[in-house]
């Protein structure tokens, strides 16, 4: 049961903290752009990681690895939305 946990830690870790980079590297920008760069930064390793694993990898015959990329970025995406929405309730808060 560990097994899973321990993936899902990963990945929210490869996504997560480019994100956080990606977000204080456009601080003093406009919000729109904070949250296009902290969501492309979130899709920076993880994505082109996925695709390298499920294309290069011997999959069994009812395996689709287009599919298995678009899980996974999505997934990346929605970690990235995560951070941009705590990180900017932070700076929010942090501003008052």
């Amino acid at each position: 049961m560990t097994g899973p946990i321990v993936f899902i830690g990963i990945i929210v870790m490869v996504a997560a903290f480019p994100a956080i980079i990606g977000w204080k590297l456009s601080q003093k920008r406009d919000q729109l752009v904070r949250m296009a760069s902290t969501i492309l930064a979130g899709q920076f390793i993880l994505t082109p990681g996925m695709a390298l694993i499920a294309f290069s990898e011997d999959r069994a015959g009812d395996e689709n690895p287009v599919q298995t990329i678009v899980i996974y970025a999505a997934m990346a995406l929605m970690i990235s939305i995560m951070t941009f929405v705590i990180l900017e309730i932070r700076q929010t808060r942090h501003d008052k």
